[in-house]
Parts: C-alpha cells; sequence; structure tokens
C-alpha cells in the first residue's frame, strides 16, 4: 500500500504554505495540551489512588509526546522555510513513531470510556496523519526539484572535432 501524495494541502494552499501552516497549528496545539495536562496532572496529583495512577501514567506518556511535538514541530516550521529536506524527513519519521505512540493511551482512554477525550484524541491524530501525507509530498517535490536542477546542469554538448563554434 502506497502513501498518498497530495500536490496542494486543503486543496487551495501550496504544499510548503500548507506545511508552514500545519507548523503553526501543531505548534500551538502542542503548547495548548502541555499547558492544560500539566493543570490536569497537578490537580489529580494530591489524590493519587490506584485508578487514578493508571491516568498519571497515561498523561505522563502524553506530556512526553506534545513536549517533543512543541520542539519538532518549531523545526518543522523552520524546515518549512528552508525547504530542508533532511529536517522534513526527521519529522516525518518523528510524526508517523508519535502518532502510533498517541494510539496507545487513546486506547486506554476508550477504556476508561471517556469518550470525549477519545474525538479529541482521535481528531488528534487524523490531523497528525494529514500533517504526514503533506510532509511527504513536499518532500517528493523537493526532490523532484533538485533532481530537476541536477539534470539540467549535466548537460552535455557534443561537439565533433571537425566542427568549429566560429
Amino acid at each position: 500500500m502506497k502513501v498518498p501524495e497530495v500536490k496542494r494541502c486543503c486543496f487551495c494552499f501550496s504544499l510548503r504554505q500548507g506545511v508552514i501552516f500545519f507548523g503553526f497549528v501543531n505548534v500551538v496545539f502542542s503548547l495548548v495540551a502541555v499547558t492544560c495536562l500539566v493543570i490536569t496532572t497537578e490537580l489529580k496529583k494530591s489524590n493519587v489512588s490506584d485508578g487514578s495512577l493508571l491516568e498519571a501514567v497515561t498523561a505522563t506518556i502524553l506530556f512526553s509526546i506534545f513536549g517533543m511535538g512543541v520542539i519538532l514541530n518549531i523545526l518543522l516550521l523552520v524546515a518549512g522555510f528552508q525547504k530542508d529536506i533532511a529536517m522534513l524527513r526527521l519529522y516525518l519519521y518523528y510524526g508517523a513513531v508519535t502518532t502510533l505512540a498517541a494510539l496507545v493511551p487513546t486506547f486506554m482512554l476508550l477504556s476508561k470510556m471517556h469518550v470525549f477525550d477519545v474525538c479529541v484524541a482521535s481528531f488528534a491524530i487524523c490531523m497528525q496523519w494529514y500533517v504526514i501525507v503533506i510532509v511527504r509530498s513536499e518532500i517528493l517535490k523537493l526532490e523532484e526539484s533538485q533532481m530537476r536542477d541536477r539534470d539540467a546542469q549535466d548537460v552535455i554538448i557534443n561537439v565533433h572535432d571537425r566542427d568549429t563554434l566560429l
């Protein structure tokens, strides 16, 4: 199965603008999520019981994911502005791993019947997969552009010995 390649972001923006836009959105979302997670963890910390220990571990996992997310989403912004394939590829790998890692706490929340939290987490996971597709498409576009530039530079003019340039 092949990952789809898109030509435009949200059917109206260029891929580069989409990468930058979603980079900003992800930075804001990650900062808000980290803030909310810290507040709720501190509020629940005072009354830890057996059932809430699992929630504390889940919150710690999510805090780690969103904390790294802030840093790597800033990396996405820089890569989008600079058209840096290596940084975009690093974000692509990070995005795939953290999205898969975010499924674990989402299923834990589902087992606890926290429907609203599961809906929010599912929306965030779907958005992250869309960002991954956009970043991958931008990488392919930049690599194709580099190949065309190399091919244009490698043009060899074959001049026979008997032909002169004058």
